[in-house]
């Protein structure tokens, strides 16, 4: 019994699509520039996101202490260092740096400098953040708020310019797609809503003579909801399939541009685009079939 309904509402789902060829192709191409739009700011935001990592990552955040201060105060800014946006403290003296600075730099004449009395450097606090991507600069901050209380300054290993403009295109990439979520989601919606309710119109008449018959309100609008769920399904693969090879080709056409910049091309997120692509061709599918069919078979009389 069960087989010979999804045999029913298959044939009825397919005929249902080309009794409309017209409405089904446009909702199809309508779910396919929408998804394609909405996978081109995922894969520009998740390679962003993934930048900002890489490059905050490197940043080795040093609180270089004043030469004169005491222990009782160098204690409390060490305690003070330990904050929850903090995951590692590290204390390094000041001949530690030294030795490090020659090891970095042979070619600069620093003989005579190990005593403490010659040795330019301070002792330093190294920090290590659990989310460099967000908290770097909020910390930044609040170790800049105890200069002068025992902080000479703050040092890191990367500029903070190059951090600030990726972390900029990536609010603003986030917003946009969130913008064009809403927009492309609607249109699409609105596009499979109204596929559905002309099929539903065409067909008011027979839809009326099942219900005479005893069929069920959901035996009923299965296969229009199964319609809305096909245009997101084919619209999404459609969508990846163009999707895809763009991506793959921009990557490698930007790669000579962008190495040792940024990284590029994280070979994860084509996946999890179409993965989602997919997911969102459902479900938009699903809610503008249904939100069309709950309005319309209850009131099909002709």
């Amino acid at each position: 019994m069960l087989l010979e309904y999804l045999m029913f509402w298959a044939r009825e789902t397919l005929s249902n699509v080309r009794r409309n060829p017209l409405m089904s192709l446009l909702a199809i191409s309508t779910v396919t520039v929408g998804l394609f739009i909405l996978g081109a700011f995922y894969l520009a935001l998740g390679n962003l996101r993934g930048a900002v990592k890489s490059e905050t990552q490197k940043l080795d955040m040093a609180v270089i202490l004043d030469r004169d201060v005491s222990a009782k105060r160098r204690k409390q800014i060490f305690d003070a260092a330990r904050i929850p946006q903090v995951q590692n403290v590290t204390v390094v003296l000041h001949g530690e740096v030294l030795n490090a600075f020659k090891k970095e730099h042979p070619d600069i004449p620093l003989e005579g400098l190990e005593e403490d009395s010659y040795n330019p450097f301070s002792d330093e606090l190294r920090i290590q953040l659990k989310n460099p991507a967000t908290d770097f600069f909020p910390v930044r901050k609040y170790f800049d708020s105890l200069k002068g209380h025992g902080v000479l300054s703050i040092r890191s290993a990367q500029e903070n310019d190059i951090v600030r403009t990726l972390l900029g295109f990536n609010r603003l990439v986030a917003w946009s797609g969130i913008a064009a979520l809403w927009v492309m989601g609607l249109a699409i919606l609105l596009i499979i809503h109204n596929a559905i309710r002309l099929t539903i119109y065409a067909r008011r008449r027979e839809i009326r003579i099942m219900e005479l018959v005893g069929a069920t309100p959901a035996f009923i609008r299965i296969p229009f909801v199964l319609e809305g769920l096909l245009y997101g399904a084919v619209g999404a693969l459609i969508a990846a399939m163009i999707l895809g090879p763009l991506y793959t080709a921009s990557i490698r056409a930007l790669k000579p541009w962008t190495q040792g910049l940024i990284s590029l091309g994280d070979p994860t997120l084509l996946g999890s685009c179409v993965g989602w692509m997919l997911v969102a061709g459902l479900v938009f599918g699903l809610l503008g079939s249904w939100f069309s069919v709950s309005r319309s078979t209850g009131d099909s009389r002709p």
